[in-house]
């Protein structure tokens, strides 16, 4: 058996890489090409970031006593008032699935200069609803390495912050270790 020859084009190449077939290349070549692989994907993707899940609490009760439309217009509130809040802290809504948010930061202290000030935001506005129709939320925070194109997030950072917003009470920032551990002084 020869061995195949295979090598990854470098990052500053632009033509179309030839195309390997994977059938004629033997168990140790493909576990080879598997071990470049990952290194040119964490080479490339690979970015640690602050993290933020916000989650709207009691949505569906809200949905089931006031209907689809004051549902969808409280899950829009709080795109809305996140969504100002990111704009000026440099951080960007990654996903909004059912009644989530789900933001992405270059770092921890802006992230939670964001969520402070959206707690702010969302103060304001729910004291101008009545109390059945304010929006209440739940914020996690963490830090850690996650795989990105520049739009799609991944990892099990990601998770690890879904976890941690799913344990904060109501009204409540929750931070991991590692994210309190990137905080400014100030912050702490």
């Amino acid at each position: 058996m020869g061995m195949h020859n295979f090598q990854l084009p470098s990052s500053d190449e632009t033509a179309t890489p030839p195309m390997i077939d994977l059938s004629v290349l033997t168990m140790t070549e493909i576990i080879r090409l598997q071990s470049q692989l990952q290194q040119e994907l964490t080479r490339r993707f690979e970015r640690t970031l602050a993290l933020v899940f916000s989650d709207i609490v009691g949505s569906t009760p809200y949905f089931t006593r006031h209907g689809d439309a004051a549902g969808r217009q409280l899950q829009q509130l709080h795109v809305d008032l996140l969504g100002a809040c990111l704009a000026r802290c440099g951080g960007r809504i990654v996903d909004t699935s059912g009644d989530g948010a789900f933001c992405v930061f270059d770092a921890v202290p802006e992230a939670a200069r964001c969520v402070i000030a959206f707690h702010e935001q969302l103060a304001q506005a729910n004291a101008e609803r009545g109390a059945a129709h304010q929006l209440q939320v739940r914020l996690g925070l963490h830090w850690g390495p996650v795989l990105t194109d520049g739009v799609a997030v991944s990892g099990d950072a990601v998770n690890v912050c879904a976890r941690v917003a799913a344990s904060a009470d109501p009204g409540e920032i929750r931070l991991s270790r590692r994210a309190f551990q990137e905080l400014e002084r100030a912050q702490r």
